[in-house]
């Protein structure tokens, strides 16, 4: 395995209160083609970055370590294409996107760049991918349905779920997926081996998923609310976590226990420390949209697009430092393997990498790099 290791950033970690922000050059910034770019995905495995750009109609695929830039379209014949979410399956390299006006799913070959086309229910909204079956889910919001697309044999099947499913996550270790369903106040649980379907009473208004693996726990944001609801993997029982008002998104470290809410009101970032039972608040946001979690490291990246940042958050003291960019910074990504951030500006349609903290990693993972 290779030696895990990233470059220091010498000026993003000085002594600065949680308020503060200070301005980091990135190591690099690279044109996705368009404006609009509306997601930011990472294979880990190839160190291959994919932004959607342009309403969906253009992918463009960045070599982690070059920097080089590639982008194609995503156009079938004779529809138009606006995208979503991306997917991604590091084990077999194929990049899944959606097309929320076509109605499909682009499936791009890593390699060979080839694009074909899979149909869906209507309204594709959110997609997860499962790397071990290569199964892939799709929450199609206006057909209350959940499309489920099979790599191996190509087939294609709709599952009637809940109204307005509006996220999709898979755990892969029990072969299992959560569909949050913003109309029905449930989240609809899948079970990838027989599809048989079972609804979970939620709170209101349910919009994101995080999904801890090692405890087979499923966090479900309740935006019409003020909590989390917390659902138990093995038995579908529920508790309520009180967050604030509003929660939009939610992120998990399973390595640490720790869950981060993004609240739409206050602009706070919500840390319950699931050991403890307590519950704290990261100053210094304005806005919130987005998570991304590097688990090695226990630093938690939040996108802000309003204050044109990216804000990072050290998992063990809750300290919150920034980095200061242009042009909305709305998404947010990182490779945990290579120590890289990646963010998306909505304006300039261009993505800033920035080195991340060289934090010591846990002695786990230094055993299997060799050192």
């Amino acid at each position: 395995m290779r030696r895990v290791a990233g470059r220091a950033i010498a000026l993003l970690f000085l002594a600065l209160s949680g308020k503060e922000t200070i301005a980091q050059k990135p190591v690099a910034t690279v044109s996705v083609g368009e404006r609009n770019g509306s997601v930011v995905a990472v294979n880990p495995v190839t160190n291959k970055v994919y932004v959607v750009g342009g309403l969906g109609n253009r992918l463009t695929e960045i070599d982690g370590r070059s920097f080089e830039a590639v982008s194609f379209h995503l156009q079938d014949t004779g529809k138009q294409v606006a995208s979503a979410h991306v997917a991604i399956d590091p084990n077999t390299n194929k990049i899944f996107v959606i097309n929320v006006v076509s109605q499909n799913i682009a499936i791009v070959d890593g390699v060979t760049h080839i694009v074909s086309f899979v149909d869906t229910a209507p309204g594709p909204y959110a997609i997860a991918v499962n790397p071990v079956t290569h199964k892939v889910y799709v929450a199609d919001f206006a057909g209350n349905a959940v499309t489920e697309f099979d790599e191996r044999r190509a087939t294609t099947k709709n599952m009637a779920v809940g109204m307005a499913p509006s996220a999709v996550a898979v755990n892969w270790a029990t072969n299992k997926v959560y569909v949050a369903n913003a109309r029905s106040d449930t989240v609809s649980v899948i079970d990838g081996n027989t599809d048989h379907i079972v609804h979970v009473r939620v709170g209101r208004y349910p919009t994101a998923l995080a999904i801890d693996k090692f405890r087979n726990e499923v966090y479900v944001a309740n935006t019409g609310g003020d909590d989390l609801t917390v659902i138990d993997g093995y038995t579908n029982s529920t508790q309520s976590v009180v967050v604030g008002d509003y929660p939009f998104e939610v992120a998990v470290n399973p390595a640490t226990n720790k869950v981060y809410a993004a609240l739409q009101t206050g602009g706070n970032v919500i840390v319950v420390d699931r050991n403890k039972g307590s519950r704290s608040e990261v100053p210094g946001a304005e806005l919130p949209m987005e998570f991304a979690v590097d688990e090695l490291r226990n630093r938690i990246y939040a996108a802000d697009p309003t204050g044109n940042r990216i804000l990072v958050i050290n998992g063990d003291t809750n300290e919150c430092r920034a980095i200061t960019g242009s042009g909305y910074l709305w998404k947010v990504n990182v490779n945990s393997l290579t120590n890289q951030v990646y963010a998306l500006s909505l304006i300039s349609g261009e993505l800033a990498v920035y080195d991340g903290e060289p934090a010591k990693l846990p002695a786990w993972t230094l055993d299997l790099a060799g050192k």
